[in-house]
């Protein structure tokens, strides 16, 4: 599969996680991130900044621990995704996290198999296209059905929901376009190039 897809389904994995996760965390502040990470698969841009935590320092390690590994994990692979290097076992680690975590294995397993077939169809590994396609974040439900002009309404649909002045893993606006978006942000298409 295509980076992009590869981080697609680091994130679908990292959501069972955060899900279970989800009665012993403060606040909102994951799930924000994990809105901005998804909008950062059609441009960079969109993520303005990683989750900085003290996991650790502030959480039972039962719960600390798989939040400290997922997201260490994601960050280097956004980072390895940009620079164009392999990072293929990052999207295995986060995996193997959530099935333990998850508290229904098979119900994951089955969730992996079909996402990662869907994946490999939708959004095959191409040298000449390294990272692959834009994608929406609907791509990891196995209830959706995948093609070009739907995810490109739903990829419109989403990056138009995102509240960038409440969400502070967003990319502002002004910084985008000073960072070189072209076309309008939070806009699909945005009428300039996607991400090299």
């Amino acid at each position: 599969m295509s980076a992009r897809a590869a981080l697609a389904f680091s994130l679908g994995a990292l959501e069972w996680t955060l899900w279970r996760l989800r009665e012993g965390l403060p606040d909102d502040r994951t799930f924000q991130f994990l809105d901005a990470a998804w909008a950062g698969l059609v441009d960079w841009r969109y993520l303005d900044a990683f989750i900085d935590f003290p996991w650790e320092e502030t959480f039972d390690r039962e719960i600390a621990g798989p939040l400290a590994a997922s997201f260490f994990c994601l960050e280097e692979a956004f980072a390895d995704a940009r620079d164009d290097k392999p990072f293929i076992h990052h999207p295995v680690s986060i995996s193997e996290v959530a099935l333990r975590v998850c508290g229904v294995p098979d119900a994951f397993k089955a969730w992996r198999r079909v996402t990662i077939d869907r994946l490999i169809e939708r959004d095959p590994k191409d040298y000449s296209a390294r990272l692959g396609h834009e994608l929406p974040r609907d791509i990891v439900d196995p209830a959706y059905a995948s093609s070009g002009p739907r995810d490109d309404e739903r990829i419109a649909a989403y990056l138009a929901s995102l509240d960038w002045q409440a969400n502070p893993y967003l990319g502002k606006p002004e910084e985008m376009k000073a960072d070189g978006f072209e076309g309008e942000p939070y806009r699909w298409p945005a009428t300039g190039s996607p991400t090299p």
